[in-house]
């Protein structure tokens, strides 16, 4: 607690208190670890619709001029484990929030993530987070508004009487709050100030400490998963006439042709790749 106040130039006098900031903490590393350890451990006996599948042989051929099969595959992995890396992070953030405010919780209705009992109003504030910006997000604002619509109706009949408010807040990106269709849409300095009971740089800073602290707990890119993955993806991509090289006019085929064309080739690849990760002591998820 002490090195987030610290970081975060808040102190205890105001803002969420030590056990809500400790509850952030744990939230953002057990929802982490939970995402990216499963992702990771489940797409091990499906590396080949997760990567291989997703492999380009034109444009992949031209980044990875001059690597071995091996090095061709830690780059593969890499990628995957990095684009996953950072959706458990956002699940994480959604968590943290929830978790060190001292008026929020997870909502239980349907399509809505968290609701906030403001103090100073006695309105309920339903949220849809995302962590990011989104490009596309009509089909969100109408799921939104409908889905709150249901949850405010099972707020009033569960006695609250004072107004509901559907709210559609970017954790980190959105740097103006507006209100359209319906619904608001606070900044992302707004909706960590409302979280926190903060002024927004405040709870900016905050936000950032939580996360950097609980950075130090998550679970790291070294685990034997991705070992197993890139050692699957190396023994299934390597030439068999050439050692050690890629063989980017198998990937071709099996990634632009008929299955009939590769079928019985990806399967022998795919059965001396599974042996060799067995044999190494590898333990797959149950």
């Amino acid at each position: 607690m002490a090195d987030v106040r610290s970081l975060s130039g808040v102190s205890d006098a105001s803002g969420p208190d030590d056990e809500h900031i400790l509850a952030g903490v744990k939230g953002f590393v057990d929802a982490f670890d939970f995402w990216y350890g499963r992702v990771i451990g489940e797409a091990v006996p499906k590396y080949r619709n997760v990567i291989i599948a997703r492999v380009n042989p034109f444009i992949r051929r031209v980044e990875f001029v001059g690597l071995d099969a091996r090095e061709c595959a830690h780059q593969l992995v890499g990628d995957y484990a990095r684009r996953n890396f950072v959706t458990a992070g956002g699940w994480a953030l959604e968590r943290m929030a929830i978790e060190a405010s001292p008026d929020a919780q997870k909502s239980t209705a349907e399509g809505i993530d968290a609701q906030r009992h403001d103090p100073s109003t006695s309105d309920y504030h339903l949220y849809v987070l995302k962590s990011g910006l989104v490009t596309r997000n009509s089909d969100i604002i109408k799921g939104i508004k409908l889905n709150g619509r249901r949850a405010e109706k099972l707020l009033k009949q569960g006695g609250v009487g004072n107004q509901v408010h559907l709210n559609y807040a970017i954790l980190s990106g959105k740097v103006n709050s507006s209100f359209e269709d319906g619904v608001r849409r606070p900044s992302s300095g707004e909706f960590w100030g409302e979280m926190f009971g903060l002024p927004q740089e405040d709870a900016i800073e905050l936000a950032l400490a939580i996360a950097a602290e609980a950075g130090k707990l998550v679970a790291r890119g070294d685990s034997p998963h991705i070992a197993a993955l890139e050692s699957l993806v190396t023994a299934y991509i390597e030439s068999e006439e050439r050692p050690g090289e890629m063989d980017w006019e198998f990937l071709a085929k099996r990634n632009m042709q008929k299955k009939d064309e590769w079928k019985n080739e990806d399967a022998e690849r795919h059965k001396k790749a599974w042996a060799n990760l067995l044999a190494s002591g590898y333990k797959p998820l149950k």
